[in-house]
């Protein structure tokens, strides 16, 4: 009976321990030993998170966001599905239900991710969801994105653009040109040896 209760101890006590979708870390292994979870050291204190979610498949009362779903000047393309740029990135995401819920220490809020200064999408069914955001450097008066004209440079091609290739006739130097080298010696199109093989050619004629 003491072992039974102690065993039951303790699992529940590893259950409790187990890291969540939004908990604090500094490497992947302190959000999941097995590899299904990914710590995400580019928010504050790091947040346990998965990649590329898909809809309603977040575990651990989290949600699935695309961020960077719109970005000013790109215009639809089809690399994060049926929406989103070509920037988008899905996230598993904490639920919360305020602020009280989130990591308030880093600087994390229990906000709508639909709205201004996230401006993501909800992959879920549930559109209503509020999660534990970070708050942008600009606060959260950050407002709409700002209006580009043209195409963003992140929609852009990297490489400059190539010159136009010339399609005319091939340019052939003419067979009678004399050879600047033989210019100077003062022969139209034959080298100094024909010349003075010319020149003792006569000589021998006047001789005889």
């Amino acid at each position: 009976m003491r072992l039974s209760f102690g065993l039951a101890l303790l699992t529940g006590a590893v259950v409790a321990c187990r890291p969540e979708i939004g908990d604090k870390c500094q490497v992947s292994t302190d959000c999941s030993v097995r590899g299904d979870r990914l710590c995400d050291t580019s928010q504050p204190g790091g947040y346990c998170t998965q990649f590329n979610c898909r809809a309603n498949s977040c575990p651990d009362q989290a949600g699935c966001v695309l961020f960077n779903a719109s970005i000013p000047g790109c215009g639809y393309d089809d690399r994060s599905g049926p929406f989103g740029s070509r920037v988008a990135r899905g996230s598993c995401i904490a639920r919360c239900t305020s602020n009280s819920d989130c990591r308030a220490e880093d600087g994390y809020v229990c906000a709508d991710p639909r709205k201004p200064p996230w401006n993501a999408l909800v992959l879920d069914d549930d559109q209503s969801i509020t999660v534990c955001l970070v708050v942008p450097i600009e606060g959260l008066d950050g407002g709409q994105a700002p209006v580009v004209t043209g195409t963003a440079p992140v929609c852009g091609p990297a490489a400059p653009t190539p010159p136009p290739i010339d399609a005319g006739p091939a340019s052939i130097a003419d067979a009678g040109t004399v050879p600047p080298l033989f210019q100077d010696a003062g022969v139209d199109g034959a080298s100094p040896d024909a010349k003075d093989t010319r020149a003792d050619a006569g000589d021998g004629g006047d001789g005889g």
